[in-house]
């Protein structure tokens, strides 16, 4: 019996109910019929994409695992540190897998946080373990080309670009692409052994550019040697995200709603098939080949797409475009697609008494503003600015963490560096709380803020977040005209979760015991943890038992 996990990252329980009711996941509705559905709240305040994979890979909440943001701030030093979310043991509460591994199962890992230690070994119990995003070498570029010889570096690899007619060759060492205008799809290419690139040529305003994605070092590791070597054989080059920062900016042509043709979408989302085939080559390897109990396989594609898309789409949103949503939709429809392909072929690799999840860590909203909390702490008097215009934190009483967790952190002279009486911090975060309440959208009365929360396992006596309304994207960053809110250019996010339900994730399973189309409405994240280790014999769990039926556990040996 193997109990198989697909993530897809942010799928929205209300993205995914209205692709499965147009028809365009066949296999979703397939698993959804046959076994339970619901709506997963993710955590809270902050549910970006570390605490919220915590959350549903461990059944615990921040205030447990520990992760509350992409970083983490309180970690020791200045009041403006943080530390790495995903590294490893950041993660204080045990994942399903070592609960597994202890009682002697095995899993199988694919893009999966937390499952190589620091000594860069597979976790105990991993017969594979595939991760990337750990050693990112370069971003990705859009580089324009001269028409004549060219120069460019991708980290510390450089690549040569020579004009051959109407295509140009690009070469790294001894491995060589040529592309030509023409090419609709992008090419690898490899450097040395580890990492690499995908290209393609574009002309854009007139101009002809070099598309590349970023670069990663893929890492495969494990305790099942054949099952690592065959994965470690069949990785094609790593692209862990599109070309999205290129599009944002206008670098593929104008985007449709700033008055484009659509050509800017087509390309960006040509790239996140790049993406796609990163993560769908391993998946499929595992699948075929391995003997594991429990399977999980992460995707990133529908997070990537939704960042630069989804709000254009959303009608509850004030950057909803009816007049472009429905082009716009058509490329969602396209990526959800993909990753339903991945779930048709593990629900055709599981058997009768295998169980199936198909989960994500968050979902989505729309997103019209991007909001500087900093300008106005700074405006009233709680942060200072260095003279060059960046936040100077040792002259700052309070200040938004640079983290970016919605996090409002008082510098306290317990802090190193601090500057302010530690009695005086509840003062000063009323006073910052009640000067950030009175944000509101230009030229309208809506709020950005939408409350305030304690931090989950923080003193509540210097920290406190703040719980944005979905359509303002917070960020630490100052402006050179001070503006407080402005119009954003990433139209989707899921920073801080104030309970609107368009953050809610999509939550299947289907497996012995499980009700076929029973529609639980909305459950937990830490749900599908639980189910998790019922299915496999774990022992029943208190959050799962409503949900399932009060069976014998299932008796496990470990080897000797």
């Amino acid at each position: 019996m193997t109990v198989y996990w697909l993530v897809w990252d942010a799928a929205a329980h209300w993205i995914v109910e209205r692709l499965t009711a147009e028809g365009a996941l066949p296999h979703t509705a397939r698993l959804r019929a046959a076994g339970i559905t619901a709506a997963a709240r993710p955590p809270a305040p902050n549910c970006q994409t570390p605490p919220s994979l915590a959350t549903l890979f461990t059944g615990t909440w921040p205030e447990r695992h520990g992760v509350t943001g992409f970083r983490i701030p309180g970690t020791g030093g200045r009041v403006e540190e943080s530390a790495a979310a995903f590294a490893p043991g950041r993660c204080a509460a045990p994942p399903v897998w070592r609960t597994a591994a202890e009682a002697g199962l095995r899993t199988a890992a694919v893009h999966v946080p937390w499952t190589i230690g620091a000594d860069g070994e597979a976790e105990p119990g991993l017969d594979v373990a595939v991760e990337a995003y750990s050693d990112r070498i370069d971003r990705q570029a859009a580089l324009p080309l001269d028409g004549g010889p060219q120069h460019f570096a991708v980290g510390p690899h450089p690549l040569d670009v020579t004009p051959e007619g109407d295509r140009i060759r690009v070469r790294s060492g001894a491995r060589s692409v040529a592309l030509g205008e023409q090419d609709a799809d992008w090419r690898q290419l490899r450097f040395g052994t580890d990492s690499g690139v995908w290209l393609r040529t574009v002309v854009s305003g007139g101009r002809r550019f070099l598309l590349r994605t970023g670069a990663w070092r893929p890492r495969v590791v494990g305790h099942d040697r054949a099952l690592t070597d065959a994965v470690a054989e069949t990785l094609p080059v790593f692209a862990g995200e599109g070309i999205g920062p290129t599009y944002r900016t206008g670098g593929l042509g104008p985007r449709l709603v700033d008055g484009g043709d659509g050509s800017a979408e087509d390309l960006f989302v040509s790239s996140m098939a790049c993406v796609h085939r990163s993560f769908e080559a391993p998946a499929r390897t595992v699948l075929a080949r391995h003997t594991a109990d429990l399977v999980v396989i992460y995707l990133p594609t529908t997070d990537d797409l939704g960042h630069e898309l989804i709000g254009w789409c959303d009608p509850k949103s004030a950057a909803h475009r009816p007049d472009v949503a429905d082009r716009i939709w058509r490329h969602v429809r396209t990526v959800y697609g993909w990753a339903d392909r991945l779930l048709g072929a593990v629900l055709d690799r599981a058997r009768g008494q295998d169980t199936v999840l198909l989960g994500a860590d968050h979902g989505i909203a729309g997103t019209a503003w991007t909001v500087h909390p900093n300008e106005v702490l700074i405006s009233a008097g709680l942060a200072a600015r260095t003279p060059d215009g960046a936040l100077d934190p040792a002259r700052s009483s309070v200040l938004y963490h640079p983290a970016d967790n919605g996090s409002l952190w008082v510098n306290h002279q317990d802090l190193p560096g601090g500057c302010v009486p530690r009695s005086d911090a509840g003062a000063l975060l009323d006073r910052a709380e009640s000067v950030l309440r009175a944000m509101t959208e230009p030229g309208g009365g809506r709020l950005a803020t939408a409350g305030f929360a304690p931090s989950p396992g923080g003193d509540p006596a210097v920290v406190r977040h703040v719980l944005f309304d979905p359509d303002f994207l917070p960020t630490a960053q100052l402006r050179p005209d001070h503006a407080v809110i402005a119009p954003s250019r990433k139209p989707g996010a899921h920073i801080t979760n104030n309970g609107d339900p368009r953050l809610h994730a999509i939550f299947a399973a289907r497996g012995p015991g499980l009700t076929p189309g029973a529609d639980l409405g909305t459950v937990d994240n830490t749900v599908p943890a639980q189910v998790a280790l019922h299915q496999l014999g774990l022992g029943p769990a208190d959050r799962a038992r409503p949900l399932l039926p009060d069976t014998p556990a299932r008796r496990v040996c470990t080897a000797t």
